[in-house]
């Protein structure tokens, strides 16, 4: 006899943080040796990127920061 999965398992939990969650989730990164850095927008290098007539796989590299 086969096990009929409903839709609502194969969906999966809504993971919905709240603030709270989330302060309390930075205190436990930091607290466990974590570094947060502040990344800065640079309008120069967006404005070349923006000009770069490239395959969509360049878009990504400069989303991961491989640029």
């Amino acid at each position: 006899m086969k096990k009929r999965m409903s839709r609502r398992s194969k969906m999966g939990v809504k993971f919905k943080p709240n603030h709270e969650y989330v302060d309390q989730a930075v205190a436990h990164y930091l607290a466990d040796g974590g570094k947060i850095t502040k990344l800065e927008f640079n309008e120069k290098a967006y404005q070349d990127f923006m000009q770069t007539p490239e395959s969509p796989n360049v878009v990504d590299d400069f989303l991961n920061g491989n640029y």
